[in-house]
């Protein structure tokens, strides 16, 4: 089929419109918790943090997950009311160290299949063209790629 939208003939387009889609199908899933993906992609940023034994504060988050840091900084008020995740004073009482309440764990732990399920759905027409995707998209942002080797048999 000839492509026939404006959209369909200006990258920029295309990805925009790829990422409201992706954006959308996640909105799905989390609307049932009111939960903004913003939301969302912070504590998985906090979860991932946690993780590698990295302090979380909003400037780190903000770095790590590609969210504005005013942006950041509102959702954490907004994750903090609803009694989500916790601010603490870390040792020299300049920043806020943030962790996840084990409220926010337990609704983190159920969306997080779900999302992994909805994002499998959309990138996975990709196939084995998913890496070579990603190192574009990074190209195009002025970052690092990763070439995985073939291995030799």
């Amino acid at each position: 089929m000839a492509d026939t939208s404006l959209y369909e003939k200006k990258i920029g387009l295309l990805i925009w419109t790829v990422s409201k889609f992706w954006q959308n199908k996640l909105r799905i899933i989390l609307n049932k918790y009111t939960f903004s993906l913003n939301e969302y992609l912070i504590l998985e940023s906090l979860s991932i943090l946690n993780k590698n034994s990295i302090l979380p504060s909003q400037t780190r988050i903000s770095s790590f997950s590609g969210i504005d840091e005013s942006v950041v900084c509102v959702c954490l008020k907004n994750l903090e009311n609803k009694n989500f995740i916790k601010r603490s004073v870390d040792k020299d009482n300049r920043k806020k160290v943030i962790n996840i309440s084990s409220s926010g764990q337990k609704l983190f732990n159920k969306i997080l299949p779900q999302i992994i399920q909805q994002e499998n759905n959309i990138f996975d027409k990709l196939y084995n063209e998913k890496l070579n995707f990603c190192n574009s998209l990074k190209l195009i942002l002025g970052k690092k790629i990763r070439i995985k080797a073939k291995k030799i048999k």
